[in-house]
Parts: structure tokens; C-alpha cells; sequence
């Protein structure tokens, strides 16, 4: 009877119904989005039960006395928490005695947007998928990126994304066309982009 009202014990027990259905072979596919895009639901009451405002507000509070820290107490557990999913997958051995659980599955964690609503220079975690060809434990940077116009959190207007992109950067969809191809799935497009990444 996990409510989003009671956090911790509702976002632990997500990550443990998406385990059950992996070990289970219920699903070979799942997604978990803690919070709604207009920045409400069950995120905001995981950010009150660490102590902390609403998650959303935390993202514009970074510039207020202990603003980041707030941030990274949040960030941080939130990472915890998909680190021990992970390892529970790395823990479990395949019944085909071809590894772990994580050798065969391509765990990914990360936000709906970068810095202030943009779409772009996603911070993503991936990991497992060795069996599937991915090589994690190392952190990747594609495109150029764009630092420069890049809004930072706390800033309360439009500025950040309607800015000039001056620089070419690589959609986000290029890592979902490479995930599809390594899932075996015959494509080289997404979202009406096409291309992958060489990862």
C-alpha cells in the first residue's frame, strides 16, 4: 500500500514492482517517471520527505543561502536510490548462467530537462547492458555543448530557452536510436531524427 505520500517507501517500492517484473520475465521493458512535467506530483513529496521544500522550487532556490547543497541533498538521494536498484540487478545471476541480471538490462536515470525547461545537455546515468554492448564507467560528453547559453537554475524568466543556440548540438535522440539498435530493434530514427551515437 505504498502512497506517493509516504516517499521513500513509495519510490523504493517502484524500483522494487520494476525488479520483480525483470525477474519475473513479466516485462522486458519499463519507465519510471517520478514527476509530472509541469514539475508536481510524487518528486515534490520524495524532496519533503528528505527534509526539503518542493522539488521544483528547488531548482530555483539555488542562488538562496544553502540553495545548491538543498539541490545536491535531493539529486543525491535520488541517485542513491537508482544505485541500489542497480546493484540489486547486478546481484541477481541470469538462470542462464550468462551473468547478472545488469550484464542484460540498460539502466538509464535522469531529468526532464537539463537547466531551466532547456532540452538539451541532459546529465543521464546509464548503466549494465555489457551483453548488449554498452561499456559504462566513464562519463561521455557529446556535441560541443553550450555553456554559454546555457540558463542556470534560478533564474526566473523566459531568457534560457528562447536564447540563441550558437553551437551544433546532438538531440537526445540519437542515444535512444543507439539503445533501440543494441535492443535489436531495426531503426535509425526516433522522434522524426535520425542517427545514433558511437558509444
Amino acid at each position: 500500500n505504498a502512497e506517493p505520500k509516504e516517499a521513500k517507501l513509495y519510490f523504493q517500492t517502484m524500483y522494487e514492482l520494476i525488479y520483480l517484473a525483470f525477474l519475473s520475465d513479466s516485462t522486458r521493458v519499463a519507465t519510471f517517471q517520478l514527476g509530472r512535467e509541469n514539475g508536481e506530483g510524487p518528486h515534490d513529496l520524495l524532496s519533503l520527505a528528505v527534509g526539503l521544500h518542493a522539488a521544483h522550487h528547488l531548482t530555483h532556490e539555488v542562488k538562496k543561502p544553502d540553495g545548491w547543497k538543498n539541490l545536491g541533498t535531493y539529486n543525491r538521494y535520488q541517485a542513491q536510490e537508482f544505485g541500489r536498484f542497480v546493484q540489486r540487478l547486478k546481484d541477481t545471476p541470469e538462470p542462464t548462467g550468462k551473468g547478472n541480471m545488469l550484464d542484460n538490462t540498460f539502466a538509464m536515470h535522469g531529468s526532464a530537462s537539463s537547466s531551466f525547461h532547456l532540452s538539451r545537455n541532459y546529465p543521464i546515468i546509464s548503466a549494465g547492458g555489457k551483453n548488449l554492448g554498452f561499456n559504462n564507467g566513464r562519463y561521455l560528453k557529446f556535441g560541443k555543448g553550450n555553456e554559454d547559453n546555457q540558463a542556470g537554475a534560478g533564474i526566473d524568466t523566459d531568457s534560457g530557452w528562447q536564447g540563441k543556440v550558437e553551437v551544433e548540438e546532438l538531440p537526445l535522440t540519437k542515444l535512444f536510436v543507439t539503445i533501440l539498435q543494441r535492443l535489436g530493434v531495426e531503426t535509425n530514427s526516433f522522434g522524426g531524427l535520425t542517427g545514433s551515437l558511437s558509444i
